[in-house]
């Protein structure tokens, strides 16, 4: 039953809803070039600033990706795909 339940109300929207808009939504900043988190406006390992872009991801996984490059593990964030994630609220 609660099988069909998800299934009805659409399990992806549903996941979206409480692991990000419920939980804790965070404005993040990602290079397209490289894939890595950058700071607005400024990639600081590519050096670029015009290829910065912002996306919303939850809080605890932004944790993840810093603690991950801390120990020198690279995660990268495609920014090909669009949907939720998309990328198209440019500051």
């Amino acid at each position: 039953m609660e099988r069909d339940c998800l299934v009805a109300h659409g399990t992806a929207n549903l996941l979206i809803e409480r692991l990000l808009v419920s939980s804790d939504p965070f404005d993040a900043y990602v290079c397209d070039k490289c894939g890595l988190l950058a700071r607005p406006g400024w990639c600081q390992y590519c050096s670029v600033g015009d290829r910065v872009n912002k996306i919303h991801l939850p809080y605890a996984c932004k944790l993840l990706f810093q603690e991950l490059q801390a120990m020198n593990i690279r995660t990268k964030i495609s920014m090909t795909c669009s949907g939720y994630f998309d990328h198209h609220n440019q500051q």
